[in-house]
């Protein structure tokens, strides 16, 4: 499966805005399906793909694809391999690619935090190797 971020579109043939019959289509059945918070704003089933390696989030407001969070480690932006990498190579890669507005937190659970809100996606690093990306439309 290709395994390409395409900003504010979606990884490889993954598009948002899909409907969880059309990803299926796509790729098959998830690993495991989670539905959370009936009791909040928005509710959301997750589409777990382990063995590929990211989740997808669909909206149960529209039913539409509008997050994927990824921890694969054959995931690529701007055609290079990106998993594992320093915050400085992925910041680096951003601008290269005229990416900028960039924000930085550290979360409470220990990760640093790096976001690009104008194209939808944060980067989690642990000890400063990239571990797990989330993108959204």
């Amino acid at each position: 499966m290709n395994k390409a971020i395409n900003l504010k579109q979606g990884l490889g043939d993954i598009l948002f805005g899909y409907t969880i019959e059309q990803t299926m289509n796509i790729i098959g059945k998830p690993d495991e399906v989670e539905e959370i918070g009936s009791d909040v704003d928005c509710p959301t089933e997750l589409l777990h793909y382990n063995k590929l390696g990211f989740s997808l989030f669909f909206s149960m407001e529209d039913e539409k694809l509008d997050c994927i969070d990824i921890v694969s480690k054959d995931v690529t932006l701007f055609g290079e391999k990106i998993m594992n990498k320093q915050s400085k190579d992925i910041t680096n890669l951003m601008i290269k690619n005229d990416i900028v507005n960039q924000t930085m937190e550290n979360e409470a659970w220990g990760e640093k935090r790096i976001s690009f809100p104008d194209y939808s996606i944060d980067f989690f690093f642990v000890n400063d190797k990239l571990g797990s990306i989330t993108i959204g439309r």
